[in-house]
């Protein structure tokens, strides 16, 4: 059986988490030549060099390798600790957990690459790392990018005949190597040309909007270049229990986030609790509330994972861990709420409901959330709002990538053309959404009748709002008692905690008490 350990896993656990922390500061302050050949001296000295390292680059030692791998998990900035934590629970256990930009550094074994990706529900991808090394910057950077690849794997072995690959890439900051497509096509040209010469063919390109056998991810950051296996193929946001999508629903994984930030996983566990959505849209908030509280994970739902196919893939750990997790399962005595003005939006959030199993533990009504009395009074509200601008949906955002490939600056182009922008105390390199006045617009409207529902059904309840717009925020009439910056669909948003205070007792009442 091939052994895919990365080519540094002989490296103690201590170095990799110093150079990993190294790496982590790099990225809000590069670190200059001098202190970059510090660091590098320090690890290679203190990780000596392996006795028997395989031509594909890797050490194929057994008494010198770790345990494990190194792996990162990539999500929307602002929940890096968030995942953080999902990564340290009794269900994934991973060890060396480090947060980092828009994604967290972890290392294990196999058994919990497939853990994170059953349990992780506000990550987008599990990365598994294959290779990782300096490139030259003194050579032309397409050939040091091919002699990288050519190097990095047996790609004879790894895949197999008439399995595919793809290859996705970023770049930053590197001498002589200008974009993302450059990596892919040499990176493409390497792997065919290692496959060709012991097969002689190479393999066929994935069909179009199929995910390939072997998915690959290559981070250039300042001539290093990081190579991973995407465990996760699609992105994690898509469950697999939605039938439609809304054009303007929320990402899966931002919703179990900002859920998260709710503390509901902690919340829901006490008894009778009730969590409301006034605005739900197709439901997104409530599914991944149900899913949480019946501590469900969301990766039970996808039918088939690239990880699969590959040569080093443990059949019996997959379905340890698959039937781990649906032993976990757990019904929940609360209730959820969920209302929208939209008849459509409510049909694909009954549908969606229903495929994910927890259709019965949501109470749907329709129409304008001021005229809306649920019988029960929630204790938590968790909304998203209009504010202006339509948050990029499913099929149009752009993934969030490893760290070290996530450094747009302001004025540089963000995917699609559009230009990056910041706000002061905002998250440099994302677009501030540009809104138009609202003032006497529907969309003023519906902000006054959040504020009437919270008011009049919600009292004592705690209240999060995901919003991209600080204008419009001062239309609910109330002072956030916190703000977590979280980027979604590339819009720099905050998530604003409330508290609502319960309705004033009549000026008489007050001097009836004090008068006793």
């Amino acid at each position: 059986m091939l052994n895919l350990t990365p080519k540094f896993a002989h490296i103690p656990a201590e170095a990799f988490t110093r150079l990993v922390l190294a790496q982590t500061r790099s990225y809000s302050k590069p670190l200059s030549l001098g202190r970059r050949a510090q660091v590098s001296q320090a690890f290679a000295a203190e990780t000596s060099n392996p006795s028997a390292e395989s031509s594909w680059g890797y050490d194929s030692s057994p008494d010198r390798l770790v345990p494990g791998h190194a792996y990162y998990a990539t999500c929307h900035p602002g929940l890096e600790e968030v995942v953080a934590a999902e990564l340290s629970s009794q269900h994934i256990r991973a060890q060396e957990v480090i947060p980092g930009k828009a994604g967290v550094f972890f290392r294990g074994t196999d058994v919990v690459g497939y853990r994170a990706n059953l349990w992780l529900r506000s990550s987008i991808r599990v990365l598994r790392l294959l290779a990782k090394g300096p490139l030259d910057s003194y050579r032309a950077g397409g050939d040091e990018i091919y002699t990288f690849f050519r190097q990095a794997a047996n790609w004879a072995q790894l895949l197999a005949p008439r399995q595919t690959f793809s290859i996705r890439a970023r770049v930053t900051s590197c001498t002589d190597i200008p974009s993302s497509h450059l990596v892919q096509i040499r990176g493409r040209d390497a792997i065919c040309d290692s496959i060709r010469d012991v097969r002689g063919s190479k393999p066929d390109p994935p069909e179009r909007g199929q995910v390939a056998d072997l998915p690959l991810f290559a981070a250039v950051f300042q001539d290093e270049c990081s190579l991973y296996l995407d465990m996760s193929g699609d992105s994690l946001h898509r469950r697999g229990y939605r039938t439609a999508m809304h054009a303007s629903s929320l990402n899966e994984a931002a919703a179990a986030g900002v859920l998260s930030l709710a503390n509901w996983q902690t919340v829901s566990a006490s008894e009778g609790q009730v969590l409301a959505d006034p605005m739900c849209g197709s439901g997104t908030f409530l599914i991944e509330a149900a899913l949480m509280a019946t501590n469900t994970a969301p990766g039970l739902f996808r039918q088939q994972w690239p990880f699969q196919s590959w040569p080093d893939f443990d059949p019996s750990a997959w379905h340890s861990s698959t039937d781990a997790a649906r032993q976990a399962r757990a019904k929940w005595d609360g209730l959820l709420l969920g209302n929208d003005v939209h008849q459509g939006a409510l049909r694909l959030a009954k549908q969606d409901a229903k495929a994910a199993g927890i259709s019965h533990l949501i109470k749907w009504h329709s129409g304008p959330c001021s005229q809306w009395k649920p019988r029960e009074t929630p204790s938590t509200v968790v909304v998203n709002p209009p504010w202006g601008l339509r948050l990029l949906n499913d099929a149009e955002e752009e993934d969030e990538e490893p760290a070290e490939t996530n450094r747009w600056f302001a004025g540089d182009k963000l995917p699609g053309g559009r230009k990056a922008v910041s706000r002061k105390g905002g998250s440099p390199g994302y677009q501030q959404a540009e809104i138009k006045p609202y003032e006497g617009t529907p969309l003023q409207a519906a902000w006054e009748d959040l504020r009437t529902f919270l008011k009049a059904q919600c009292p004592d309840a705690l209240v999060y709002v995901l919003c991209g717009n600080p204008d419009i925020t001062r239309e609910i009439h109330m002072r956030s008692e916190r703000k977590y910056p979280v980027t979604v669909g590339n819009i720099d948003c905050r998530v604003l905690k409330y508290k609502v205070l319960p309705p004033k007792q009549p000026q008489d009442t007050r001097a009836q008490m004090f008068v006793m």
